[in-house]
């Protein structure tokens, strides 16, 4: 199965999974950086915006528009007083949510979100930022795929872009049709297989620990790449 998720900066991922029997719709996650500050910004769709708040037990109860035009949800993240702000900007068919640090107040984050400018795309929102506001030079632009492979069986793909172009995989492991493929160490505390493409980095995150065997074929024919 192939799927095309836009990356915040308005780069695309075309992701191939030979191996899954159904691939849901993606998450995008990138940092935007001022003066130090950093706020991590996610988006998807509704479902994935009604997932974050109940996990975070978060409710946006009020409002507030922005210079742009568009409008900004916010509530207390987790309900507390003291916590931040958990957000939310709709743009077409998606939502631009995260949350701040409690230093981070309305007046602060709606003065942030106002210098960016939010396109819809049908594969996703792009984000571009100005003014005092840019991407954080030090996180990169990921995408959340989660992939069914039959059975019953799933796993995560975390993909990242990487920080500093196209590069050349070069590390340890296994040359295959995406790129170079290798494990986590028996040691670690987790077990996952990871692919170094030419422009991507793939995590493989087993549903359950036991199937990152499986999850390291399913990588072995995985494909990521620009459009």
């Amino acid at each position: 199965m192939r799927t095309t998720r836009r990356l915040h900066n308005g780069e695309t991922l075309v992701l191939t999974v030979p191996d899954a029997t159904s691939l849901p719709p993606s998450a995008a996650i990138s940092v935007l950086s001022q003066d130090g500050l950093e706020l991590e910004v996610n988006s998807g769709g509704p479902a994935h915006l009604e997932h974050y708040l109940s996990v975070s037990g978060s409710a946006l109860t009020h409002e507030v528009g922005l210079r742009t035009g568009l409008t900004l949800r916010h509530g207390r993240y987790g309900g507390d007083p003291a916590s931040g702000l958990a957000f939310s900007v709709a743009v077409g068919d998606h939502e631009v949510f995260g949350f701040t640090v409690s230093s981070l107040d309305l007046e602060g984050l709606s003065a942030l979100l106002s210098q960016v400018e939010f396109t819809a795309d049908p594969d996703g929102p792009v984000l571009t930022p100005g003014g005092s506001v840019e991407w954080s030079p030090f996180r990169t632009h990921d995408v959340a795929q989660v992939v069914h492979l039959g059975s019953g069986h799933h796993a995560l793909l975390d993909v990242r872009r990487t920080r500093n172009g196209v590069t050349r995989p070069t590390g340890p492991g296994l040359d295959v049709a995406g790129g170079r493929l290798s494990r986590s160490a028996e040691n670690e505390r987790a077990h996952y297989a990871v692919l170094e493409a030419a422009a991507f980095v793939v995590y493989g995150i087993p549903g359950v620990e036991d199937d990152v065997d499986a999850v390291a074929t399913t990588l072995s024919r995985l494909t990521a790449e620009l459009a």
